[in-house]
């Protein structure tokens, strides 16, 4: 298959969708286009129907007319002919053209479209007495594509071989990017929840009274409909024993502070494993020693005493002295 080319001698230039914004150096958003004489003619009728326009049906199609391929433009010295003003290329900027073109010579029995005031790089003018004459389609150089069953060039997958990227293959047969795991509906990856999983949790179970707990656009848990308790009340926590102490102040009695296990007993168990020897309970805010049973600081069997004989005055300077001590850990 041979085809003669020439280039047109005013250079039929085909605006590609514009954009209005400042103008990009060297953007393709061009097509410099070549008549040309190809050796496959059509004989039919094909229907074209244009988002602004409206559908042609039954459009004759015979012979490919123009090959067009995306292209800049700098003016070096264009002025309009009526006025001889100077033009200076306006700031119209668009995507870049998708790719090469043949445009076939068309003929469409419609309605013409009625005029339009439009506006390119060179200016604004009132087009009129639309008619139907060309249909450019996408073209690429020799006889490997897209789409065409075989991987081959550039190519990393086909629509019907992905096996370079299972359900990822897009479109120009380059691989696509595996979406991450929040959204999916399952938590999993780094979610806290996943609309609308969330886990268990509930705005009762991290600490608050009551109200409706969401999970958030990045899958992290989101508090902002909990109501907290009112002032002065404590939440409600896994404790069920009243541990208190007798000051060493020579006032007999318990240690005059809130007690949470008098006061709600038996929630539901909900915890945090700090990562460093501690566990954080989500209903109360506390955080405990993690204990086990490994000879370390924190053993099951290790003891930590304070003085009864008045060297301490109340359980909170024993924690005090235990918490400053070098190497000492947590109480």
């Amino acid at each position: 298959m041979r085809a003669s080319i020439r280039l047109i001698r005013l250079g039929l230039a085909l605006g590609a969708a514009l954009i209005a914004g400042s103008v990009q150096a060297q953007t393709e958003d061009h097509l410099k286009c070549y008549k040309i004489k190809g050796d496959l003619k059509l004989k039919g009728l094909v229907n074209i129907e244009t988002a602004q326009f409206g559908l042609d049906p039954d459009c004759k199609i015979t012979k490919a007319k123009f090959f067009c391929v995306p292209a800049t433009k700098s003016n070096v010295d264009v002025v309009d002919a009526k006025t001889k003003d100077l033009i200076t290329p306006l700031p119209l900027s668009g995507r870049p053209a998708p790719g090469d073109r043949i445009c076939w010579q068309v003929k469409c029995p419609g309605a013409l479209p009625p005029d339009q005031v439009v506006t390119d790089q060179f200016g604004t003018q009132n087009l009129t007495k639309f008619k139907t004459k060309l249909l450019c389609t996408l073209a690429v150089k020799g006889t490997e594509f897209c789409g065409d069953g075989t991987v081959n060039g550039s190519e990393v997958c086909e629509p019907t071989d992905d096996s370079a990227c299972p359900g990822l293959c897009q479109l120009d047969c380059s691989c696509g990017v595996a979406p991450p795991t929040c959204g999916n509906g399952v938590i999993d990856g780094n979610d806290d929840c996943d609309d609308p999983e969330l886990g268990g949790a509930t705005c009762e179970s991290l600490g608050f009274e009551s109200g409706t707990l969401a999970c958030s656009v990045g899958c992290g848990l989101d508090v902002s409909g909990c109501v907290p308790f009112s002032a002065g009340f404590f939440p409600a926590s896994a404790q069920t024993t009243a541990y208190t102490a007798d000051k060493n102040d020579g006032i007999g009695g318990a240690v005059a502070v809130p007690d949470d296990g008098t006061v709600q007993a038996g929630a539901a168990l909900s915890y945090v494993d700090n990562g460093d020897g501690t566990i954080t309970d989500l209903n109360t805010g506390l955080m405990w020693e993690k204990k086990g049973d490994n000879s370390t600081l924190h053993d099951v069997d290790n003891v930590f005493r304070w003085s009864g004989d008045g060297s301490q005055e109340t359980i909170w300077d024993w924690l005090d002295d235990i918490n400053n001590e070098g190497g000492t850990g947590f109480a």
